[in-house]
């Protein structure tokens, strides 16, 4: 869809937005929008739509997996926690995009109606991922904002970085494997990607792994570094669980299930 330019002048300026310039007033129209996520789309229209190329790297890996182990993946689920915006930034629209399966979830009031309109195959849930069922209070900094999240302390430190109050909503806690057994729906659970501002444990201990098994899992650490990478609670608790660290794509560590692994 075609956006008619618009020209300025005194005719330009739209009432409800004072003395905003026409171009100002078309962002705000448009801003937090499905709309808007087409369009960025069609600007992002390149191999990768993930912050630092992490879907093409996944992508990569499967390649090799059908190459090097004759094992052929053409789709299956991806579940993406924290999945923020439905094509900006996406470790998941890459694979929509190929016809893949997505469970999308994110806390934020109003991400479900923005990720039903752009991605309606996919089960899209506004709730977070907790080792326990229940109720929490999601402090919310903006829509779509990096900076939301479940953490009181984070948040504090969210708060004092941006000089913003953070508004407080409730939010639904429910555990992974809870909303795996509602909506896999038959899919082989390929793909887990985790972005959750620091509580990274909490949604790994929110799975069982003895039942719902991903072959890849991709998780934000935020203070991981190469002389502490060993040590990590992340990479200790996936190594337990049967994977290992596949790559660091910083600030994304990806892992892959031991009985994927390819020989080199």
């Amino acid at each position: 869809m075609r956006i008619p330019e618009l020209r300025s002048g005194p005719r330009a300026t739209m009432p409800f937005f004072g003395s905003a310039s026409p171009r100002e007033a078309a962002s705000r129209l448009v801003k937090g929008t499905a709309l808007l996520e087409h369009v960025s789309g069609l600007y992002r229209r390149k191999r990768s739509y993930s912050q630092f190329g992490e879907d093409v790297h996944i992508l990569s890996y499967y390649d090799r997996l059908a190459s090097e182990r004759n094992i052929s993946v053409d789709a299956g689920c991806i579940v993406d926690i924290g999945a923020f915006r439905p094509i900006t930034f996406s470790n998941s629209y890459l694979f929509y995009k190929k016809g893949w399966h997505g469970i999308n979830i994110d806390p934020p009031p109003g991400s479900k109606r923005i990720f039903d309109k752009v991605r309606p195959r996919d089960t899209n849930l506004e709730l977070a991922i907790s080792p326990v069922d229940g109720a929490s209070t999601f402090f919310l900094f903006g829509t779509p904002s990096v900076w939301n999240t479940l953490d009181a302390e984070a948040a504090a430190y969210a708060a004092k970085q941006t000089g913003i109050t953070p508004r407080e909503v409730p939010v639904t806690l429910s555990r992974l494997d809870t909303v795996l057994d509602l909506y896999l729906q038959g899919h082989p659970f390929e793909i887990l990607s985790i972005d959750a501002e620091g509580l990274d444990i909490e949604i790994i201990n929110a799975n069982d792994f003895s039942r719902h098994r991903p072959r890849v899992v991709l998780v934000e650490v935020m203070d991981a570094t190469s002389g502490t990478l060993a040590e990590n609670q992340v990479v200790k608790s996936l190594n337990e669980l049967g994977y290992a660290l596949y790559s660091w794509i910083n600030p994304n560590l990806m892992f892959v299930r031991k009985d994927s692994l390819l020989s080199h």
